[in-house]
């Protein structure tokens, strides 16, 4: 199916991890990895399938949206699905356009091309999981667990860019399932006879074999007040007024500091987002996840990054937001404003100064003179455009 052509090396690797997944298929865990998988399957052919998917009502789709893998990044899945896929798109265009994708006779990148352009919400895990369940002979999952597990085996059989940013297109697809499709067909003779075996596979090295690395500690510094709505006086102050701008503006937020309060409330209960998309493989992600404010678009790319430095050394922010230079995204300092000078300074040094067109100084002062100006805006859509 693909020009792509492995290595004596990644062959004998590819056969060494076969060999264990084999073995661990034996245990309690690998069993019930074949269920849980099979059972997926067994649920996304029946409900989708041409003949229920025309009758399907919102609820029906509601349930079938929260079963999807792809969707547990979501806080609040029945947020998400209310206003960002039904309201857009309406559900009778929904089911029409997943007909298309499913059981039209076009080529799977004309399919995957129309869906993305015509049905907002539904991101490259969430339209190749579907795929993958209903067509497991055919389509691959695309997700953080072979975005993470090709480069761990070395198996470097597809462009860098595919494991630093989200796919979009239905020819970057159609590249992964030519590509996995190599590796499947390697594996043969291991008993991988679809890709839905093939994604147990990854999911045995993602979790059982690929080392853990422990992420950064929380800051142990935590100044808790109850402060007047225009005065923000603490870290988690400005973490949770960048959660809420970025609602407003139309972003998907997230936060690494989901345990922290602020007036009485989770900042895990503010983000609409309780984990960050797979947009690229797990050691990218693990960088990103240590991140103190991420706003994503729909596509699932982060668009904006935010390090608040409330008593913390400002090139300590720095660093942290330059460890993810090579994503196409922004970057900020959220501070107070004598700290702006400090900030100009670091951005004439190495290796700041070669991006600081990608940087920018956020005061707290500018954060919440930027928030009442769009609150307002937002309570009105919100009145009148019946979503909440």
């Amino acid at each position: 199916m693909s020009s792509c052509t492995l290595t004596p090396e990644q062959k004998e690797t590819l056969n060494k991890q076969a060999e264990k997944f084999n073995s661990w298929l034996n245990t309690e865990k690998g069993r019930n990895t074949v269920t849980e998988h099979r059972e997926h399957e067994k649920y996304f052919k029946h409900r989708l399938s041409s003949e229920n998917l025309a009758k399907m009502t919102e609820n029906e789709f509601s349930e079938c949206y929260k079963k999807l893998w792809a969707s547990n990044m979501w806080r609040n899945k029945d947020w998400y699905i209310k206003n960002k896929l039904i309201f857009p798109n309406g559900l009778e265009k929904i089911k029409n356009e997943l007909e298309k994708l499913l059981y039209s006779s076009e080529d799977m990148v004309w399919k995957y091309n129309n869906f993305r352009k015509n049905i907002t919400g539904f991101g490259a895990s969430s339209i190749s999981e579907i795929l993958h369940f209903l067509y497991p002979d055919k389509f691959c999952l695309w997700n953080e667990k072979p975005k993470t597990v090709l480069p761990f085996l070395q198996l470097n059989i597809l462009p860098d860019r595919f494991f630093k940013n989200q796919i979009n297109s239905g020819e970057e697809y159609y590249q992964c399932v030519q590509a996995l499709s190599v590796l499947k067909d390697e594996l043969t003779k291991f008993g991988i006879k679809d890709f839905i075996d093939l994604d147990m596979m990854f999911w045995h090295v993602f979790e059982d074999i690929i080392p853990r690395e422990p992420k950064l500690g929380e800051s142990k510094e935590e100044v808790i007040k109850k402060l007047a709505r225009t005065i923000i006086e603490s870290h988690d102050a400005a973490e949770y007024y960048i959660l809420e701008l970025g609602k407003i503006l139309g972003y998907l937020t997230y936060t690494v500091d989901q345990s922290k309060t602020f007036n009485g409330q989770k900042l895990g209960d503010v983000a609409l987002l309780k984990q960050i998309p797979a947009f690229a493989g797990e050691r990218d992600l693990i960088s990103a996840r240590e991140i103190d404010v991420l706003w994503f678009g729909d596509d699932e790319n982060p668009k904006l990054c935010f390090e608040v430095e409330h008593t913390t050394d400002i090139v300590h922010g720095l660093n942290r937001l330059a460890q993810l230079q090579h994503l196409y995204s922004k970057f900020f300092i959220v501070a107070t404003e004598d700290r702006r000078g400090k900030f100009n300074i670091e951005m004439q040094k190495y290796p700041f100064r070669g991006m600081k067109d990608r940087f920018g100084f956020i005061s707290y002062n500018e954060l919440t003179a930027l928030y009442e100006t769009a609150l307002p805006f937002y309570e009105l859509k919100t009145r009148l455009l019946k979503e909440k």
